[in-house]
This record gives C-alpha cells, sequence and structure tokens, in this order.
C-alpha cells in the first residue's frame, strides 16, 4: 500500500525522528532483536472517499507507535513524529513513484507499558488522504 511508503519516507526524511531512531522504522512489526527506540507503522484501513469533484482519494487510518526503554524517551520521540506527519500536505517520491498526500490529520494518542518487555510505547492514530494517480 502506498500509503505506507509514504508514511514511511516522511519520517525517514525528518532530522529529529532519524536522530532517535536512526533506520530502525519498521511496517506492522518490528524486525526481532530490534533496538529501542524504534518506530512501527501499522496500516488499519484504507477507503475510497467521493469527492465533489470526482477526485480520486483513499483516506487511511494508521496507527504510528513509538517504542523505548524509558517513557520520556518514547513521549519525545512520539513529539517528534507527529511534528514531521501532523498537517502534512507534500508529494513524496517512493520508489518510481510519487504519492501525493492532501493531508495528515492526527487524531489521537495512548501509551502503554509492557513490564514483560520492559518498554514504553506512545501510539499515535492518522487519519491521512492521499491523491489516487
Amino acid at each position: 500500500m502506498k500509503v505506507g511508503l509514504a508514511i514511511r519516507q516522511l519520517l525517514v526524511d525528518d532530522t529529529p525522528v532519524q536522530t532517535l531512531v536512526s533506520s530502525r522504522i519498521y511496517p506492522e512489526i518490528a524486525a526481532e532483536g530490534a533496538v529501542p527506540p524504534y518506530l512501527v507503522y501499522t496500516i488499519l484501513g484504507n477507503s475510497p472517499v467521493d469527492t465533489k469533484h470526482n477526485t480520486p482519494i483513499d483516506e487511511a487510518n494508521i496507527e504510528v507507535i513509538s517504542v523505548s526503554r524509558s517513557y520520556g524517551e518514547a513521549n519525545d520521540l512520539a513529539d517528534k513524529v507527529r511534528a514531521a506527519l501532523d498537517r502534512a500536505n507534500v508529494s513524496v517520491a517512493v520508489g518510481e513513484g510519487t504519492v501525493v498526500v492532501q493531508s495528515i490529520q492526527y487524531t489521537n494518542e495512548t501509551t502503554e507499558v509492557s513490564t514483560d518487555r520492559q518498554y514504553y510505547a506512545a501510539v499515535q492514530d492518522y487519519t491521512i488522504r492521499i491523491k489516487r494517480l
């Protein structure tokens, strides 16, 4: 799904995010043995949207999970992710194509704690509108 590629590229291209996670940005599930801090993004759903001008738009709901061994760092990373994504309106080069991101809207955030694995996760929800080309 191109929306996932666009989200990953926006995060990879953001210097404050990269400072914390380097290339540790994973679709759906982190790589086995991934060392925090890292990000995981999940596409929860993708639906076509009717517009009055018949413009082909898809609206996707995603989660971006900021994982760290400390509460403060997980939330700091989540703040940087939000700054990189919220209200974005850009064209993103992915592979040999382009994804036109019409808008990204931050909609919710929760924090999860795993005492078994000793990590904190800031889970952010976004709604993304992309133009189908």
